[in-house]
């Protein structure tokens, strides 16, 4: 919290009177602590919370001077601009599933994607605090969150990069994953946004170090592309090779257990069916450069059916995990067999146009590429802490050799 609030620009104390709020407010620690350290400014300090027993316990304590709403803030009408929007809004993606950790029901989850137009894909709840947030400021003013860094490569948050590159300046600090341990496991970022119609596109990466913030990058013109980090290490990568995964691969997901539970050729089952049918293989089955063609899943399928799931499972391509292995490296194989798969599993088919024919590396060499250690530090380098999956655009982006290149990645 003081760190946070030490980053606060003093031009924002210098008016004469300044409106401060702090969303999903919780007990107003923030809001506190700035009254606290400023006692003779004038200021308008209002929070919003939505928890009935937190919001009672946070009013009974609380100095005069701060407001305390109870209200959903995604849904409530506030009719005043802020000069600073300060806090640590709630993560998690909205659903009524009781494996999701924000309980919404439907009717109310509509509403938000209603409202939002960041909202896109398995969304999490902190990119729509952060998009109102947004909307609530004066020009010129600043929001100053600490949030999960995962908005900064997803592809769920495409739509949110945009909106931050198109409505002012965007500052990173990258904190790690030790700030809220041992209570959660999430790499955090402190996002400083300063509103400015005139000056948008500008993106800075910090990096907090053991009580300093080292600067990182700069971008004068960010459109909203992935964040990420830069190593001598991976530039070295991504100057050498002349081609991306995505130039020589489609990238394809596996379908979905729902997809699977409700697909009429599916037969759920703890023993095979007959000798027609073959196990759906998931994330289980696949380890660095093998697949153990097992039944992990419960779900079969005849092999003349899997065609009907998906056209490619019928011929033999690469797969690849959405997460990593314990020791950090990606796990991929190629399926030789041709058999179906679900989940957490993304399939690369090798494109027939001429950027994909001038590529000199097989699927096997591919395969042995994706599984080194070269792979896996250039992951590291670049996403940090920030997810333990890859994402499709993750995986597009990684530099891939050709034969030549890839004897002088071993070399260096």
């Amino acid at each position: 919290i003081d760190l946070m609030i030490n980053l606060i620009p003093k031009e924002v104390f210098l008016k004469e009177e300044i409106y401060i709020l702090e969303p999903a407010c919780g007990f107003a620690q923030f809001l506190r602590r700035i009254k606290e350290r400023y006692p003779h400014l004038n200021a308008k300090l209002l929070g919003i919370e939505i928890n009935e027993e937190i919001f009672r316990k946070a009013i009974s304590s609380k100095p005069k001077e701060i407001e305390i709403i109870k209200s959903d803030f995604l849904l409530f009408d506030l009719n005043c601009q802020f000069d600073l929007i300060i806090g640590n809004p709630p993560y998690g993606i909205p659903s009524s599933s009781s494996h999701y950790p924000i309980k919404i029901d439907f009717k109310t989850k509509e509403k938000y994607k209603t409202l939002f137009s960041t909202w896109y894909g398995k969304y999490n709840v902190y990119g729509a605090f952060i998009e109102k947030s947004i909307k609530l400021l004066k020009e010129k003013g600043y929001l100053i969150f600490i949030v999960p860094a995962t908005f900064m490569i997803l592809d769920e948050f495409k739509k949110l990069r945009e909106f931050l590159s198109q409505n002012g300046k965007t500052k990173i600090i990258y904190m790690g994953l030790d700030v809220f341990k041992p209570y959660a496991d999430v790499s955090t970022v402190i996002l400083i946004f300063n509103k400015s119609k005139k000056e948008s596109c500008k993106l800075e990466l910090f990096e907090y170090k053991k009580g300093r913030i080292i600067p990182i990058s700069f971008k004068k013109n960010w459109k909203g592309e992935i964040i990420t980090f830069k190593t001598d290490f991976s530039l070295f990568l991504e100057n050498l090779c002349h081609y991306k995964l995505g130039d020589i691969y489609e990238v394809k997901i596996s379908p979905r257990t729902p997809e699977i539970k409700n697909n009429p050729y599916v037969i759920k089952s703890k023993i095979c069916p007959s000798d027609e049918f073959i196990p759906i293989l998931n994330s289980k089955n696949l380890t660095c450069c093998d697949i153990k063609y097992e039944n992990f899943s419960g779900y079969w399928i005849k092999k003349s059916d899997i065609k009907k799931l998906r056209a490619y499972f019928d011929f033999p391509h690469i797969v690849l995990g959405l997460g990593f292995r314990k020791d950090g490296k990606v796990a991929c194989a190629i399926d030789k067999k041709c058999y179906p798969w679900m989940g957490d599993v993304y399939h690369l088919i090798r494109k027939k146009d001429l950027m994909s024919g001038e590529f000199d590396l097989t699927d096997e060499e591919v395969v042995e590429y994706l599984s080194s250690d070269y792979v896996k530090r250039y992951i590291k380098d670049v996403y940090r802490e920030i997810t333990y999956h890859l994402s499709i655009t993750q995986i597009k982006n990684i530099p891939i050799p050709t034969k030549k290149e890839f004897e002088e990645i071993r070399k260096k």
